[in-house]
Parts: C-alpha cells; sequence; structure tokens
C-alpha cells in the first residue's frame, strides 16, 4: 500500500475515533468546535478524513470528549504496523 493510501486511511479511521466519542458526549460539531476553540469546517473535516488535527488540537479534542490521547491513537499505531509488516 502507498504512504499516501495508509496516510489516507488513518485520517479516516482517526475521524471514526473523532467523531463516535463526540456523539457519546452528545456533542454537535458545533459545540465540539467551540469547547476547543475550532471552527466547525475544522472539525467536519477531521470527522471524514479530509483533515488531520495537529497533536495540540487532537489532545484539545481528546480533553473536551474527556479520553485519552491513547483512545484516538492506539488504533492507528496497529495499522500503521500491520500495513509496514511489523
Amino acid at each position: 500500500m502507498g504512504a499516501s493510501k495508509a496516510k489516507k486511511m488513518d485520517a479516516k479511521l482517526l475521524g471514526k475515533r473523532i467523531k463516535l466519542a463526540r456523539v457519546e458526549s452528545d456533542l454537535t460539531q458545533a459545540e465540539l468546535a467551540k469547547q476547543i476553540h475550532a471552527l466547525q469546517k475544522s472539525i467536519s473535516g477531521y470527522e471524514t478524513g479530509m483533515a488531520t488535527p495537529s497533536l495540540e488540537t487532537l489532545l484539545k479534542i481528546a480533553n473536551a470528549l474527556k479520553k485519552s490521547p491513547g483512545y484516538f491513537l492506539d488504533e492507528l499505531g496497529a495499522n500503521l504496523r500491520k500495513s509496514s509488516g511489523e
């Protein structure tokens, strides 16, 4: 699998995790955006995999959604190890 394709898949997986945690927290995209001082369209981009949050932003998202950063990153790391053959 090409690096850009793997990166796109990882962004989509991260987005799914963000959306799941946001919905579990009963927040709209706009409410989450307000809590982390971001734009609603940024949250939408993260959730669809069209954009990837910076580490700083991901930490803000994790804090707002009462999740550990590992909640968002653990599965991504496992997928990266699989795709690289580790």
